[in-house]
């Protein structure tokens, strides 16, 4: 808001300067007294007051373009102040003193402020008017000029003999009825087209300030029987005030923001107040000369207005020519966007919505024909990571169009989004079966998108509307199948089963008893350790995760880390484990352990993160531990043609932490695997060492995944070593490094530390 008015001190000067001059010219009127001095000795005090308020405003932390306009009236009213001085000497020092002689200095001084001002308005920045306005402009400009113009003639032109007797020249008059004129245009202008720079209602206290002052100088011609007042005493003190109270206005507003612009007006008050005004004039018009004038000026006026009015009308019709063109292009473009709304834009596929009104139709197709089909591409990601977003486009066409020419008129097929598909099918189940079968099938083959042959996988999961299901609930269970395949290893299909509800109830129900968990400290952390052989020295210790469930007890790892997998607990799960195992690094480090490392196990589902490496970073970075105490442990399963996941494991081996491949030996593709996967460790899954001692095939094979880690300078460790016969075995057999209940059970971290300050036996 603008701040409240204060009467500082030199507005405080500037009323009683106007006080005094009240008080004079109130006693001239009355031929109480004369002294022409104290009337003439306010006027420069006023407009000094004016100056200073104007100066005042231009500091007052305003737009450059406001400031610039503020000194400009500064210089305006101290030019005013400069012409009344020149006209008090003008009119005391002649022969017969006092007169109303207005010499060429004094009218200089008025019309240069006048000119002053206007230069001032028209270099503030404003809206440009169209064509249509530029003509109402000179309309409404018109229509005020030739109502002060009729007003100047009333009272000043049609005695010009008589004020010429009187003042010496009738001219001052009259350029200055020319100049007040040309000031009054510009504020119509820019009332018209609007200001940012100035308050409101400052400028409209100028343009109030321009019409009085031009008013009073048209009306001078009265002050002929009282020859010590002139039309500077009325003209310059009206204009000083309110220029004053102007830039008051704006001092006070200087912290508000620029106004918006105002709104095109289509109609205006101005025009019939001229006419009103002229009209009044003929009633107290005479006969003669006067008459005529006014006369001829009230019909010209009335001929102005007309023209203003019609122009405004057929301004109008031409904005309702307009308003109609829009209106019949939004329908056009409503019509337009309802035959797009359920249409892909990228594949030209149905959409969502055409999906849902494809199911509604459908809504009398028995239950049991009734198919829906959700297909999501496998680690699409990953295209548009590595090949960019042209080349994941193309591969969608290249899927739509494949899944089309697969589905044929049996099925709908719609993309839902991303890079999920839908197909919607009225058959009985066993060919909806093989529906998708071929369409799993038509998938794996390679793909061309842009210039790049292309191999996709998809997840499918099919559901059945049997039992009622509405088109929501065939939605779910069909997103609900085609999760349960991404959980089953991705590239799969499943049927929606009223099991895989409650499987998702119940993944629901432990991800939040987890979540919970990881809050209240009901996770906790057991390290194994991993031996050497024969003596059982420590060399590293494996980080297993335990969960004490308050209600149900101990809950298996295999229980809840799968359900962390599925529901994506297994991010914030992760970081908790990977954070916990470097401060337990730090810890072994400060107790003069640092050779003993901690492996930490990484899922599959962490590694496909494309943030993982970065994670890992960060957490090293908090704790203090160095990348070289640490050893990352993942499956050959997580990395198996699977590139994100193998990009992680590099970048984790060139961060300095070592990485060892579990469960080795029992995966897809272990000896290709090691060619292309940094490895440091290998550790030989627990069913090739179970059967180790009666000989046969165990014990070749892990003699011969010994050997491979020898050739490649790996180490091998022996996991699930729970018999002295299986160690001494493994050790005959070269293994070093082994790892299982005969060694150490998993144990908290306290007690490991007990087991490291013991000196290991002979």
């Amino acid at each position: 808001m603008v701040r409240p008015f204060r009467l500082t001190a030199g507005l405080l000067t500037g009323a009683a300067a106007v006080v005094v001059l009240a008080v004079w010219l109130t006693g001239v009127l009355l031929r109480a007294w004369q002294a022409p001095l104290a009337g003439w000795a306010m006027l420069p005090i006023v407009a000094g007051v004016a100056t200073a308020q104007c100066w005042r405003a231009s500091n007052a932390g305003l737009s450059p373009s406001a400031r610039n306009f503020w000194r400009y009236v500064a210089v305006s009213s101290a030019m005013l102040g400069a012409g009344a001085i020149s006209n008090a000497f003008d009119a005391l020092s002649g022969p017969g003193g006092p007169t109303q002689r207005m010499g060429a200095l004094t009218l200089g001084c008025f019309i240069g402020a006048s000119f002053i001002t206007q230069w001032g308005l028209l270099r503030l920045p404003g809206s440009r008017t169209h064509r249509g306005g530029t003509l109402q402009l000179v309309l409404d400009s018109g229509t005020v000029m030739i109502s002060i113009g009729l007003v100047a003639w009333h009272f000043s032109f049609r005695d010009a003999a008589a004020w010429e007797k009187v003042s010496g020249s009738v001219w001052p008059s009259v350029v200055a009825v020319v100049a007040g004129c040309a000031t009054v245009a510009v504020f119509v202008k820019l009332s018209s087209t609007g200001i940012g720079a100035i308050e409101r209602v400052a400028l409209r206290i100028l343009a109030f300030a321009t019409v009085a002052a031009a008013t009073a100088g048209a009306m001078a011609p009265i002050y002929m029987a009282y020859p010590a007042i002139s039309d500077a005493h009325v003209t310059v003190t009206v204009a000083a005030v309110f220029v004053a109270l102007a830039a008051d206005r704006q001092r006070r507003a200087a912290d508000l923001p620029p106004p918006p612009p105002l709104p095109a007006r289509r109609w205006s008050v101005v025009p019939y107040l001229a006419v009103a005004g002229a009209n009044g004039l003929l009633l107290v018009a005479g006969q003669g000369s006067d008459g005529r004038i006014l006369t001829a000026g009230a019909v010209l006026l009335t001929l102005v207005v007309v023209a203003r009015q019609v122009h405004a009308f057929r301004d109008n019709a031409r904005l309702l020519e307009t308003v109609d063109r829009t209106v019949a292009q939004l329908r056009e473009a409503r019509d337009q966007l309802a035959s797009q709304a359920a249409q892909d834009a990228l594949t030209g596929l149905g959409n969502r919505r055409m999906l849902s009104r494809r199911m509604e139709e459908m809504a009398g197709t028995p239950p049991h024909r009734l198919h829906l089909a959700i297909i999501d591409l496998d680690d699409f990601k990953q295209v548009n990571d590595r090949l960019g977003h042209n080349v994941g486009d193309e591969l969608l066409l290249a899927v739509a169009e494949r899944l089309t020419g697969v589905a044929g008129p049996a099925g709908t097929v719609v993309r839902l989004g991303g890079d999920e598909f839908a197909v919607l099918m009225d058959a009985e189940p066993d060919v909806a079966d093989a529906l998708i079968a071929r369409i799993a099938e038509a998938l794996q083959q390679p793909l061309t998108a842009g210039d790049v042959d292309l191999m996709i996988r998809a997840s499918i999961g099919l559901a059945s509307a049997s039992g009622g299901a509405d088109a929501r609930e065939l939605l779910r269970r069909a997103d609900v199948a085609m999760y349960a395949a991404k959980d089953r290893g991705k590239h799969r299909s499943a049927r929606f089963t009223p099991d895989l509800d409650a499987v998702a109830t119940e993944d629901a129900r432990i991800a939040a008893e987890l979540r919970r968990a990881m809050d209240t400290g009901e996770l906790h952390m057991v390290y194994q350790p991993i031996v050497r052989l024969p003596d059982g020295s420590i060399e590293a210790a494996e980080a297993l995760i335990r969960w004490r469930h308050p209600e149900r007890g101990f809950v298996p790892p295999s229980v809840f880390i799968p359900v962390a997998e599925r529901t994506g607990l297994i991010a914030p799960l992760g970081e908790w484990i990977l954070r916990t195992a470097a401060v337990q690094a730090v810890r072994l480090a400060r107790a003069g352990r640092p050779d003993v490392r901690v492996t930490v196990n990484v899922s599959a589902r962490q590694l496909r993160d494309p943030d993982f490496p970065a994670t890992v970073r960060r957490i090293l970075a908090e704790t203090g531990a160095g990348p070289h105490r640490l050893t990352v442990e993942v499956t050959e399963t997580a990395v198996f043609d699977d590139d994100l996941a193998l990009a992680s494991v590099r970048t984790l081996r060139e961060m300095g932490l070592r990485i060892a491949l579990d469960d080795f030996g029992t995966g897809h593709s272990s000896l290709g695997l090691l060619q292309i996967c940094p490895v440091d460790v290998l550790k030989v899954d627990k069913s090739f060492v179970d059967e180790i001692g009666a000989g046969g095939s165990p014990a070749v094979i892990a003699t011969a995944l010994l050997q491979i880690a020898d050739g490649l300078h790996l180490r091998a460790v022996a996991e699930g070593v729970e018999t002295q016969e299986q160690a001494q075995q493994l050790y005959s057999l070269g293994y070093r490094y082994a790892q299982g209940y005969h060694f150490h059970r998993p144990m908290p971290a306290d007690d490991l530390m007990k087991v490291l300050a013991q000196p290991v036996p002979a």
